[in-house]
């Protein structure tokens, strides 16, 4: 029996595969009215499987361009089933609710298995490791919603949730370019999970209490010179030593009039000699100073996620302009990498989508696409 017999072929058709899996999502979902209605050509699965077509098809660059695709017979018999015009898409976009695809996005996230990773302490201490930052989609300055600089830059964001131990977004909010990333964060904090996060999210003090009571643990930087108390001196083992940790402290942060509880603070130099401060939610005697440090060194990884999410599978252009709209693509995105992920066993590099691309144009073969999630799995 051959590779290509062994695996059950409508595993290559991500398109296919995304619209059982949002089929199955959307039966838990409140149907909009307008569903209904004999009137209606598109629906959502339609709607939300052409977007995520237009990820994996370089020809497509626009609303127009995919509704033009839409009349072609193959993309109706595996995409859309049918024509769709610029007013349903346009349309839809205020229609058909996000939520959906989020919650998806979070179900197919929570299947992937955790890397197996050194240091054992580290996973009986925390659900999950997630960093957590914003990455701005620059929209036309039509879109009053998403207001960001001024009125002639105009921008939403993604603030997304990434696993650092799945290696896989876990979650995701969209909102305007200007909006608060610490508001956004509260929205997607779950019990148990240790959050990742950079300077901007540590200069509110009274923020980290907020993330406590909500049950979740953190490993956040803040700013280098802070108005702070020493309550107590954590012993530093050669173990933290070694990873850069410089001191090891219960504090006071801000003025101590001010009524926020001790919190620990780590302050290490492994950043290429260049000595930042991180407060956290754990005590020494659950995580040490040198998983601490080794923990915010993991953050980057979000960075070169977004990169890849804009660069690679090439989420860069936004179809839609309601706040809605971009939601759904967005969500749509990560979806995709998700998938991506469970394929290849990690994220594709740029001539591993290309393979794919060139498969759904029909100039790969399933045999060749085989080859290349094969090559993948062994580097």
């Amino acid at each position: 029996m051959t590779k290509t017999e062994e695996r059950n072929l409508k595993r290559w058709c991500l398109v296919q595969e995304f619209r059982e899996k949002l089929t199955k999502e959307l039966e838990h979902h409140p149907r909009h009215p307008s569903e209904d209605d004999p009137r209606r050509k598109l629906h959502y699965l339609d709607y939300a499987s052409a977007i995520l077509f237009t990820l994996f098809n370089p020809v497509l660059k626009s609303m127009r361009g995919l509704c033009a695709a839409s009349e072609l017979k193959k993309v109706q018999e595996h995409v859309t089933l049918g024509k769709i015009s610029l007013g349903s898409f346009s349309e839809a976009q205020h229609v058909f609710d996000a939520t959906s695809l989020q919650h998806l996005v979070q179900k197919l996230s929570s299947k992937i298995p955790i890397n197996k990773i050194q240091d054992r302490s580290l996973l009986a201490a925390v659900k999950d490791l997630v960093a957590v930052d914003g990455s701005l989609f620059q929209t036309l300055t039509r879109v009053l919603w998403a207001e960001w600089l001024d009125e002639n830059h105009k921008a939403a964001k993604l603030h997304l949730g990434f696993s650092l131990l799945k290696q896989s977004a876990v979650d995701a909010v969209i909102t305007a370019g200007n909006s608060c990333e610490r508001k956004a964060l509260l929205k997607m904090v779950q019990p148990g999970v240790m959050y990742v996060c950079d300077r901007y999210y540590g200069l509110d003090y009274s923020y980290f209490e907020e993330l406590q009571q909500r049950g979740a643990l953190f490993t956040i930087r803040i700013r280098n010179k802070p108005k702070l108390t020493v309550i107590k001196e954590y012993e530093i083992t050669e173990k933290d030593r070694k990873e850069g940790v410089i001191s090891d402290q219960l504090v006071y942060l801000g003025d101590t009039d001010r009524e926020l509880k001790p919190i620990r603070l780590v302050r290490t130099g492994a950043f290429n000699d260049k000595e930042i401060l991180l407060v956290t939610s754990e005590a020494p005697e659950k995580l040490n100073a040198a998983i601490i440090s080794t923990i915010y060194r993991q953050r980057w990884q979000i960075e070169v996620f977004f990169k890849w999410l804009k660069s690679i599978l090439g989420c860069r252009k936004l179809l839609a302009e309601s706040s809605n709209g971009v939601a759904i693509q967005m969500y749509s995105a990560l979806i995709a990498a998700i998938m991506l992920f469970d394929l290849f066993g990690k994220k594709p590099t740029l001539r591993q989508m290309e393979m794919i691309q060139f498969f759904f144009l029909r100039y790969a073969s399933v045999e060749e696409l085989d080859d290349a999630i094969a090559q993948s799995k062994q580097n």
